[in-house]
């Protein structure tokens, strides 16, 4: 039996990726696109998985 192999992990560095799109949702919305689950974008951001949940469900408003 073979051992199951592991995706390469893929580092993010969040204080860049905040400062280049503006804001933590910006940022959950791009790692959700990347393919990271809730659950991943909430330990790679450092945040609560609740926060990364809301985001996602949450329309984005129209910018004026």
């Amino acid at each position: 039996m073979e051992p199951i192999q592991k995706q390469p992990e893929v580092t993010y560095d969040v204080p860049k990726l905040v400062k280049e799109l503006g804001t933590k949702s910006a940022v959950i919305r791009k790692l959700n696109a990347d393919g990271l689950s809730r659950s991943d974008i909430s330990k790679v951001m450092k945040i609560r998985y609740q926060h990364v949940r809301n985001v996602l469900i949450t329309p984005i408003k129209k910018q004026k």
